[in-house]
Formats: C-alpha cells, structure tokens, sequence
C-alpha cells in the first residue's frame, strides 16, 4: 500500500482553516517535525484539521464524475451525453474500467481514503498522550476521528469490499505490511460500527456540529447513526452475505432502527414544507421533496430538519439539465425510460412491471394501474416524477401560466432528443431535481446534494426489517416507509402482499427517492442485480401537431410586443409516443460488483504477505 505518511503530515499540517477546529500558526518554511505535533495543542487540533480538509473534498467531488454529471449514469437510471466525446461514462459503459484504469477517475479513491485513514489512525492512537489544554478538546476530536475513519472505510469498502483493516499507525515510520491480511466486507463493517459507537457514546459530541456554519461538517452523532445505518445494511445485503459470519438480516433491522429512532428523538425528521411564493420557491419546485433540495443545509438544521450531512451546491442549470438558461453547455446525465417507468400512478400501483424483450421497447402494462395512459405517460404519476424528471409537455417552471418555456423534445424543437450535440437528451428526457429556473451564468442558484438525510434511515430500516421478517415486518417498519411516501402524498404501501411484491415496492421505493443522489450505483451491486440493469432506453413525441398561440398576460389578455403584434409561442400537441433503445451497459458481469483493487497496490500486499488481495474476477 504505497502512503507516503511524512509527507501527509506535512499536508496535515499546513490545511489549518478546512474545518472547525483550532487554526495552526504557520512557519515560514511550511514544515513541522513530527515530534512537534502532538507536543502542542495548535499543532494537535490542525493535524485533525488536515483529515476534515479531504473529507470536505470527498463531499464536494461526489458532484464531479465525468464533467460534472451524476453516478447514475453509469446505471439503468441515466445516460450521459459523454457518448459523444468518448467520455467517462462512456467508457465505463462499454467495460472500460481495468486493474490499472478507472474511466471514472474520482471513483478510483483507495489511495486517498487510505492515506486520510492512516493520518487518522495516527491522531487516534497519540491523541491520549498529546499535550492538549482542554480536556473536553481531547475527548472530542478523538471522537470525531473515529467517525472519519468510519465514513472512509466505509467507502472502501462500498466500492472495493473487504479491504485491509490497518489501526495500529503511530508514526511516521515504515510500516510492516507483512501483517496485513485480506477482510471481508463484514470484518470491515463491524470496524465502521465500533467506530460509531465511539462517536454516539462520546459525551462531548453532539447530535448537531457546532454553533456557526462554519463546523457543518464537522462530525457528529447524527452522522454516525447515519454511517452505521448504512455500513450494517451492506454488510447484511446479498452481495456481503457470504460472508463468514456475515451480519444477519435481523441485526441489521436493529441497527437500523436504532439510527432512525436515535436521530428522530434528536431532532431529525422528514422534510415537509411545501413551496411557496418566498424566493420564487413556487417556481422551481412541487412538492416538499423536490423544494428540499433547493434549500442550503445549515449547521443547526433550521431550514431541513432531514440533512444528515450535505454540502455540494451542484450545476444542474450548467451540465446536466435542458438549454433553457443562457450558457448552458451539456444535458449530462439524462434520465432513463427504466427510471420513468418506476414512478407509481398516483392510486399506488406500478404501472409498468417489466418488459417482454431484451430491448425493453414492450412494456408490460400493469392491468390494476387503470390510471396509466400511454398517449399521456405522464399524467397521474407520482409527484415525484415531475419534481425530478423534465419530460415532453412539462413546464420549464412550475407555475402553469403563460409564458413558460415547455420543454418538448420532439424533432425540431428547442429541447429535442438528438445523438450529434452535447446539449440535448438522449434519452427525451432531462434532469429538473436541483434544477433552479432562476440560475445564470453569474449566478448559480441551484440545489445541494445531500449525503445523508434521514429518508435513508427510514428506507434502511424498512429493508432490513423486510428482508428479516419478510411482510410480517413490524408496524413501525411500515411506517417508515409509508412516511416517505406520504410526503408527497403517495397511499400507503399495504399489509398482506406477496413477499416478492413487497421487496419489489422497497427497492422500487428507494429508486425513485434517491434518484441522482448516487444510491442506484451501488445498490444494484449489494442486491447482486447488475446483470439486469444493462438495458437504457427513452422515449419520443411521435405524430406532433405544432402550431403557434397567443401568450397571455395574467389577466388572461394577449400581450403585444412594441410594434402592437400579439406575442406567440410554439405549442406541441402529440398522438402518442415512442420507446427507443438507447443504450446498453458492458459493464454488468459480476467482477464489476467490486471496483479491481488498483495493479500497484494488489502486487505490493501480495509482495509482502504472499497473500491475494485483488478481486474476483480481475486477475491475480
């Protein structure tokens, strides 16, 4: 494992403001001896500083994969118009990903995280001894570093698996890699959770970071609930299950309970505040899930009770939606036909179940989702289709009065569906989540990606408990997720279905509730279902008739522009509609479950302990 250890330290050292803890003074040529460090309590509290640094870069790139676009576009949910450079996504997409290159580069962390972890397990193991002025300071940022330690390990292991557990650093010193052996996933997780009961059992942490929004993310309580919510629901998913004494189904549903409930008697609910005029909120979302999303997350939660930890502002306006603003460049990650199939009618039924061809051009038409129409496809969905997906007819802004950009994406119009340009969809659809109407290119007003909210505590527990009690689960597990649903208004998942029904409903409900928050990627990995999630298709207005109408003022009379002539707009009327393949992922064998351990590092452990550290499927 090639870590550079005294040059982090020097890094560590000179991040002093990243973070809330203690700035640093700094020297005139920029290096500190290690033996300095933990001999003074500024020295102390930057080496900490320096680990929140690459935290706080962790949390702003998970809006940089490719050009600025979203993970799900390397699944079923999207696909990015990089198809036309040769990009990123399009490289994964036709099995681009190799030992020794990863086409999506800020995937490819196992050097970073674990140079961050072996700072990390430095601070750990001298904090006790360092020459510290308040003993409250020591308690706390020893906590605090094995939250970040947990949240790293963490992604390892989401992304690579059982990866080597190292704790025992103390110095700069070479390390004996002769004694690091292979883990399993689970080995991994149960190191996550004890380090998240370091945080929840510290006494001088709490379950919101700090008094400014300066420590936001700066860990605390919550965020370890959060992080072993999470780490015990993988441990105990199909792909970890093999795992030799593998996390049950019921521990999992326990330590997922206990994050939800934890966080809920700690001020941490759903969000629910519909949009109103204040801020034109009326004009950019529909509900209260998509107006979360508009809102900045803030150290004491006043404004999202749900933001667990979240920060990145993201660029939809710019990257990943419609040309609908000035400057506009690229459609990005453009949502899929599977996706928009996965969005209930608004009576609760599915009104697509699958598809009779390999293709996925002959959906199977539920017969109970009478409210599905295939001339008008989007009409009586789920709202959060609308607060998520631009679809032909939608309204650019979501106040339906003239005049509004409607986006249609028929042939000729400004939003068409088109292969030869990177500003238009693929897939006859466009991104709206995050998306602010009101953005320009000097003023980027759209959302914030969250990493953790507690609609995932809520859907965590309602799998586990499924998956250990199947559909007697108990009532609270209903209600959580039947509480995510009703904030938009969406019935209730019902008592008494068939077990395969109900674990469809979960998953499906997760899907759509984490769309473009970077959750398909590595679900359809720990459920093991990444060989059917090749498929990407869309879909196309057919047999338009265009014409051209009077825009009409609010008093519903034609406005006139300055020589007296009524003002028009194109409107779009279609007969139907039509599927068309897109796209299909080469990427789904199983070795693709886990990312290849990188060449270098897998031959150094094997050089020094003559054991196999890469994974299955990508040589040895």
């Amino acid at each position: 494992m090639k870590i550079n250890i005294r040059n982090l330290a020097l890094a560590a050292v000179s991040a002093a403001s990243l973070a809330a803890c203690t700035s640093i003074e700094t020297y005139p040529d920029g290096r500190v001896d290690f033996d300095e460090i933990f001999a003074n309590n500024k020295l102390t509290a930057g080496y900490l500083n320096g680990c929140y640094g690459t935290f706080n870069m962790v949390l702003d790139a998970d809006i940089s994969y490719g050009t600025n676009s979203f993970l799900d576009a390397a699944t079923d949910n999207a696909h990015d118009v990089d198809d036309l450079t040769s990009g990123q996504f399009a490289l994964w997409n036709n099995g681009g990903l190799t030992v020794v290159s990863n086409p999506i580069v800020k995937l490819d962390r196992w050097a970073n995280y674990y140079e961050v972890i072996s700072r990390l397990n430095i601070f750990i193991n001298n904090i006790d001894e360092a020459n510290v002025l308040n003993e409250a300071n020591r308690t706390r940022w020893k906590g605090e570093a094995h939250g970040l330690r947990a949240y790293f390990y963490l992604r390892l292991a989401k992304l690579y698996g059982g990866v080597p557990v190292i704790l025992d650093q103390k110095d700069y010193s070479p390390y004996d890699y002769s004694k690091v052996r292979p883990a399993t996933f689970n080995e991994v997780a149960r190191q996550i959770i004890k380090d998240c009961n370091e945080v929840l059992n510290n006494p001088e942490i709490d379950w919101k970071s700090g008094v400014s929004d300066k420590d936001f993310t700066r860990i605390n309580k919550a965020m370890a609930s959060a992080i072993m919510s999470e780490a015990a629901l993988y441990a105990a998913s199909p792909l970890n299950a093999d795992d030799e004494n593998a996390m049950t189904w019921a521990e999992a549903a326990e330590i997922c309970k206990k994050a939800m409930t934890d966080c809920a008697s700690n001020g941490y609910k759903l969000f629910t505040t519909v949009p109103g005029s204040a801020n034109n909120a009326n004009l950019i979302a529909c509900t209260a899930y998509d107006n979360m999303f508009i809102q900045k997350p803030v150290f004491d939660n006043s404004n999202d009770p749900e933001c667990i930890l979240g920060k990145t502002r993201v660029q939809v306006w710019n990257n990943n939606t419609a040309p609908i603003i000035a400057g506009h460049t690229r459609a990005g990650a453009c949502p899929s036909q599977e996706l928009v199939d996965c969005y209930e009618t608004t009576d609760g039924k599915r009104p697509i179940l699958g598809y009779s061809d390999a293709e996925h051009l002959q959906p199977i038409i539920n017969p109970e989702a009478t409210l599905y129409d295939e001339k008008n496809p989007y009409a009586n969905r789920d709202p959060r289709l609308k607060a998520t997906i631009y679809y032909n007819g939608a309204y650019g802004h979501l106040q339906e009065s003239t005049p509004n950009p409607t986006i249609y994406t028929g042939k000729g119009a400004k939003h068409e569906y088109a292969t030869n340009t990177l500003k238009n969809t693929r897939t006859g659809y466009y991104l709206h989540k995050y998306f602010n109407i009101t953005s320009t290119r000097v003023a980027n007003n759209d959302g914030y990606l969250r990493e953790f909210r507690f609609a995932e505590l809520c859907l965590n527990y309602a799998e586990a408990a499924f998956e250990a009690y199947g559909t007697g689960m108990p009532d609270d597990a209903y209600k959580a997720i039947n509480d995510v649903r009703a904030r938009v208004k969406m019935p209730s998942i019902p008592k008494g279905l068939d077990p395969e029904e109900l674990r469809a409903r979960i998953r499906n409900e997760r899907r759509i509730e984490f769309a473009f928050e970077n959750h398909r990627f590595y679900d359809v990995r720990r459920w093991k279902i990444l060989d059917e999630t090749s498929v990407v298709t869309g879909m196309i207005p057919v047999n338009e008739t265009i014409t051209e109408e009077p825009i009409l003022d609010k008093d519903g009379n034609p406005e006139l522009d300055d020589e007296g002539n009524v003002k028009t707009m194109e409107v779009r009327k279609c007969e139907s509609y039509q599927r068309i393949s897109v796209g299909k992922s080469a990427a789904v064998a199983d070795k693709f479950l886990r990312l290849p351990v990188p060449i270098a590092e897998a031959v150094n452990l094997k050089s020094h302990t003559g054991l196999e550290f890469q994974n299955p499927g990508w040589g040895k």
